[in-house]
């Protein structure tokens, strides 16, 4: 009697069994749960035989045994069928009472699996939605940036002079289109590095490259932009310094969050733009005294597709992919608003590991040609090294993948080709940069050196344009 008042007080239907787990008693929420007509039904039948997915009802008594001697009960989902033929999930929990007692509950888990089932199936339509909505915004990309490629060329050589002088006002035409195909190109590129980026198949091609070199030419990109909205963009001057990277991805990074200052900064703003180094990380700060972002977005404004409020403008990628290209490097993307100490605009941050500036290696007999390229390249914050041809010899265990040579004209051609020849043909320096700088060189041997991928310059030449050659 007692046995029975026990189970009469679960809620759970409750079956108690002998050894070979035969029914002996049963409470009234097993009858109907079972949907039995009376306990008498239920007596004496093995509960090896309920799981509907059982097709081992002689091996499960021993297994069951053999469990309960390891753990104090065992819990098995599976599906049991009623006695009018319907199924149900349920978990059922076996408990040892005694050498020859076992107490078994099943609990009806049905419309919990059933909820379960439901959001898996929800879940993978959507999955499938937007794997099939990518991959349509991904082919229609593709298509489009063919095109606008061939349109930014064609504008391009337009505004260079190709098709002769042009009247003031179809350059100011020009100009504009060509904004509007570089805002498109950036939107297509967005989209096909998010699909890549989704897909894991976004490939860093990581070089050394000097970030504040890399920050003005983003910049001098949106200049047209700003100026037609009577903007300012400054970049505050500090010394050179590197990060391990992918040169065009990064452009990109600083790219977007220049684009998006001057898209939400009123006319006549300001935008500015310096550079924090720490010993092992540098960090970009890019402030505007725009609009501001309000505090309740913050936390989801570099998400993909959000946009703030009611500005519509845009796909909403920009700082998502920012952010994501970011942290694929290593590095860290912040956002503040308003900028501290002020109560308009946003800063944007982006840090970045720092690496060792690159050696330049300059090789020379003139202590006077060496100051001369030093002074004109120290605003790269390179490592100089000055080497005669001797010198170049026993220093050739210093040379690396990040080393750069700017070698004198004056030196006799060959032995600069043999010292070419000894920087190509090391794994670590293959694709090194290499300047001459020469008052003069016979074509023939200029072409060679073409081949081996080295730039020929006048002696001559000017120091903005030898920063651009070796910083580049």
């Amino acid at each position: 009697m007692s046995c029975h008042v026990t189970l009469d007080a679960l809620y759970e239907a409750a079956f108690l069994t002998d050894e070979q787990f035969r029914i002996l008693d049963c409470n009234d929420r097993a009858i109907e749960l079972l949907r039995v007509t009376s306990k008498a039904m239920l007596i004496g039948r093995s509960i090896a035989d309920f799981p509907s997915e059982n097709t081992l009802a002689d091996e499960f008594p021993t297994y069951l045994k053999e469990r309960l001697t390891a753990v104090p009960f065992v819990v098995i989902e599976c599906r049991i069928p009623r006695d009018d033929g319907s199924l149900f999930w349920a978990e059922t929990v076996t408990h040892q009472l005694s050498e020859t007692t076992y107490l078994v509950t099943f609990r009806d888990e049905s419309a919990r699996i059933d909820s379960l089932h439901r959001a898996e199936d929800a879940n993978e339509r959507l999955r499938a939605a937007i794997r099939d909505r990518m991959e349509f915004v991904s082919n229609v990309s593709h298509e489009l940036r063919t095109p606008l490629t061939s349109m930014s060329y064609a504008l391009t050589n337009m505004l260079r002079g190709i098709c002769g002088t042009l009247p003031e006002k179809a350059i100011g035409y020009l100009e504009r289109l060509h904004v509007d195909v570089k805002r498109l190109m950036t939107t297509v590129n967005d989209l096909l590095d998010l699909r890549q980026m989704e897909n894991g198949t976004l490939t860093l091609h990581c070089a050394t490259i000097p970030l504040l070199t890399l920050l003005k030419e983003a910049a001098n990109a949106l200049m047209i932009q700003a100026e037609m909205k009577h903007q300012s963009i400054t970049i505050t001057s500090s010394p050179e310094c590197y990060v391990t990277a992918d040169r065009h991805k990064i452009e990109r990074v600083f790219f977007n969050i220049f684009s998006n200052a001057v898209k939400y900064t009123p006319e006549n703003g300001a935008i500015c733009a310096w550079i924090e180094s720490q010993e092992n990380t540098v960090t970009v700060h890019i402030d505007d005294n725009g609009i501001g972002i309000p505090p309740e977005a913050l936390p989801r404004v570099s998400q993909r597709y959000f946009r703030v409020g009611d500005h519509v403008a845009g796909t909403g990628l920009g700082l998502s992919i920012v952010r994501e290209i970011t942290e694929l490097h290593g590095g860290q993307f912040s956002v503040v608003s308003p900028v501290p100490n002020t109560t308009q605009g946003t800063r944007i941050s982006i840090t970045l590991p720092r690496c060792p500036a690159p050696d330049l290696f300059i090789v020379t007999h003139e202590t006077t040609f060496s100051e001369m390229v030093q002074a004109a390249l120290r605003p790269l914050g390179f490592t100089c090294h000055t080497l005669s041809e001797e010198h170049f010899i026993l220093n050739q265990a210093a040379f690396s993948a990040t080393s750069k040579f700017i070698f004198d004209g004056q030196l006799s051609d060959a032995a600069i080709s043999e010292m070419v020849c000894k920087i190509r043909r090391r794994p670590d320096s293959a694709q090194s940069a290499i300047l001459i700088l020469t008052d003069a060189m016979e074509p023939l041997l200029k072409r060679e050196f073409a081949r081996w991928r080295v730039l020929v310059r006048s002696r001559t030449i000017v120091p903005e344009e030898l920063r651009t050659l070796i910083g580049n």
